[in-house]
């Protein structure tokens, strides 16, 4: 696994490294609660949206902690300019992480607020931009975890086929909003699902952004080297 090693004291780096290590399984858990909020919304399930909420807070925990060292290493260890780029795309990809999380928290408190459930096609249209979303963001994270500015920028291109994929299905569930308008708080419900799942787009896109941000230590992967991979989420 590439590692943020090598660039002051060695005191420094191992500080630096176990950032890193943190920020990534910060991304685990945001990865797994939009993987339950996409669940929950997709099969209207009660179970994995109270889920998310009850670790809303975990996340909340991640970001606080993360945030305190930063500020504690920058303040400690006075680090010099390539090092301290490096904490600040860190800082920025747990503010990206954060705001991923809060949009499963919105998804998750749609199926709790129960105010009707989607419809087949907006069910669909639904789990694919879930799915997108998620296999973007983990995209990101394993960029991030690997420190691969390659993977980094596909992840930034495939973006914009999920900007594609969130346009038309609007176009989709307002077709069908307009045909049916009985089921309006039901269609505007799914919008803002869909929009939450684009954002999480966003959010990953822009913490590809922040890795490439720090480019003098991004770096590929050499071949055959192992990395600790953001964990997939579990099955429920």
């Amino acid at each position: 696994m590439e590692t943020l090693e090598g660039h002051i004291a060695r005191s420094f780096d191992g500080d630096l490294n176990a950032l890193h290590v943190r920020v990534v399984a910060m991304g685990g858990l945001v990865l797994d609660q939009v993987r339950q909020a996409t669940e929950a919304y997709t099969a209207w399930d009660a179970q994995p949206a109270e889920r998310v909420i009850e670790r809303e807070p975990l996340v909340n925990s991640y970001s606080t902690r993360l945030d305190e060292e930063q500020l504690a290493l920058i303040a400690r260890r006075q680090p010099v300019a390539s090092d301290l780029k490096a904490i600040v795309a860190m800082t920025r990809a747990v503010a990206e992480l954060e705001r991923s999380g809060d949009e499963a928290k919105k998804i998750a408190r749609t199926v709790l607020r129960n105010r009707g459930r989607p419809g087949l096609a907006s069910a669909r249209d639904a789990r694919h931009l879930g799915r997108l979303a998620a296999d973007l963001l983990h995209l990101a994270l394993q960029a991030f975890d690997r420190l691969d500015g390659e993977l980094a920028a596909e992840v930034i291109t495939r973006d914009q086929e999920l900007d594609e994929e969130y346009g038309a299905g609007l176009r989709r569930l307002l077709t069908r909003a307009m045909e049916d308008p009985r089921h309006f708080e039901v269609a505007l419900d799914a919008a803002f699902v869909l929009k939450s799942f684009e954002r999480i787009g966003d959010h990953a896109r822009n913490l590809a952004r922040h890795l490439l941000a720090i480019s003098p230590v991004v770096a590929a992967p050499a071949p055959g080297t192992e990395t600790a991979t953001p964990p997939p989420a579990a099955n429920h």
